[in-house]
């Protein structure tokens, strides 16, 4: 046993010193194999932080100071940066990462321009601004308080025109009573008033419905006279003059021409019912009077005429026309469509005229037209209706057709307007019964022609 350990005994110390000298090789080639891993990592790094941060950048101002700003906040000095810089661009936009260029957009900074210019700019405006507000304020307030003392005099004068209103109302208030009884009063003549407008449209009515009936009569006796009129016609035509002869169209003739200058001796005296005024028409001689039987209407003469001055048998006249290319000689003729010595003419006058074209209708117009005719020894029948002995209708200006009002408008004009249609259908009737009766048809113009009173 004692032999047997003695002798292992440098055995197990060699095997001990390979296993020892195995390991500690082993271990020499890890540590070194890991040293390298260690250097190649450290120089990569080296390289990377090179590429973020200078070498040495962080051991100098100023960014030892960034380096110490990262450590005493636990951070990197990337980590650091890079919050600086989120707190940067979210204080400038609602971004977390911005660059430059972000910046100067957001800021609406100018090419040329920084923020702190443009703040300063914005500082100046803001300045200016408050400077302007603060003037504003104070031109506000003296505004207010011209309001305020405005407002005061406004207050008193309101004040004086209560106490006025007041004073007035006592005033008045005696008279009160008597204006709500006449207001009373008014209010009964007001019902009164309408029940006689209702009174009067009634009435209007009815008068409206006889006047109808009326014209449905006439229409209808008018028809059925007709052929009596045309058989009295041809009674009539042998009491009067026959037109188919022109000479018997002839009332007088020229005697001699005065010493005065333009002046005639006629044949027609007072006996022949000749009066100072009276007017006709000379023709070279009977011939030339022409006449259409259908109508009563002759030409006018070459020359017109005035009795002046009156004798039994003669008189003198004076030339109020004459054509240039005749002289009035003996023995030319005279004609008057009203005057005859030897038959009196029935004139029928109706309507208003127009005598001295001032563009007016008148009564007294109408009247001096009748004058006239009784002058010429023709004779004015009365009335508006055509009878068989009416020899000429001298009829007025056309009077326009109204527009009749309905009865319940204003009373005054509802009546006016009745009356212009009574006129106006008056008019057309009288005109429609002197063309079926075949009697001659003369305005104002046309008889101033054919009684020679016209001075053209």
């Amino acid at each position: 046993m004692a032999i047997r350990s003695g002798s292992s005994g440098p055995l197990v110390a060699v095997v001990v010193f390979v296993i020892l000298t195995v390991l500690s090789l082993s271990t020499a080639i890890y540590f070194f194999t890991e040293k390298n891993k260690s250097e190649a990592s450290a120089m990569k790094s080296e390289a990377a932080l090179s590429a973020v941060v200078p070498s040495g950048y962080l051991d100098q101002e100023p960014g030892s100071t960034i380096r110490q700003a990262a450590e005493g906040e636990h951070k990197s000095v990337v980590e650091y940066l890079i919050a600086k810089n989120a707190a940067v661009a979210t204080a400038i936009s609602d971004e977390t990462s911005i660059d430059a260029a972000g910046v100067r957009s957001a800021l609406g900074l100018k090419a040329e321009e920084n923020a702190k210019q443009a703040i300063n700019a914005a500082r100046r405006s803001v300045t200016d601004a408050q400077s302007k507000t603060a003037e504003q304020i104070k031109v506000v307030e003296q505004v207010t308080a011209q309001m305020a003392a405005v407002q005061a005099e406004a207050d008193e004068k309101v004040k004086n025109a209560d106490n006025k209103v007041v004073q007035l109302t006592a005033e008045i208030a005696p008279y009160r009573e008597s204006t709500e009884r006449e207001y009373a009063s008014i209010g009964k003549l007001k019902e009164e008033l309408i029940q006689a407008r209702e009174e009067a449209k009634s009435e209007y009515a009815n008068q409206i419905a006889e006047e109808k009936n009326k014209q449905a009569s006439l229409v209808a006796a008018n028809q059925g006279l007709t052929g009596r009129v045309n058989e009295l016609q041809r009674q009539l035509d042998q009491f009067r003059l026959k037109p188919s002869d022109p000479s018997l169209l002839v009332d007088g003739r020229i005697l001699d021409l005065a010493t005065a200058k333009d002046q005639v001796y006629i044949s027609l005296g007072s006996k022949d019912r000749v009066r100072p005024g009276m007017t006709f028409e000379v023709y070279p001689d009977a011939s030339a009077i022409m006449y259409d039987p259908k109508t009563d209407r002759q030409t006018p003469g070459y020359a017109s005429i005035e009795i002046i001055k009156v004798s039994d048998t003669t008189s003198t006249a004076r030339v109020t026309r004459k054509s240039p290319r005749k002289s009035i000689s003996k023995g030319d003729v005279l004609a008057n469509a009203v005057y005859s010595p030897t038959y009196q003419y029935k004139f029928l006058v109706h309507g208003k005229f127009d005598v001295d074209n001032d563009g007016k209708v008148t009564d007294g117009e109408t009247d001096y037209i009748r004058a006239k005719i009784r002058d010429w020894g023709g004779i004015v029948i009365e009335g508006e209706e055509i009878t068989p002995d009416v020899d000429f209708v001298v009829i007025g200006s056309v009077p326009s057709k109204p527009q009749l009002r309905s009865v319940g408008e204003d009373d005054a004009a509802y009546a006016a307007s009745l009356a212009a249609s009574r006129s106006y259908d008056s008019y057309l009737a009288l005109v429609n019964a002197a063309s079926t009766a075949q009697i001659p048809i003369l305005n104002w113009n046309r008889f101033q022609i054919l009684t020679g009173a016209a001075e053209r």
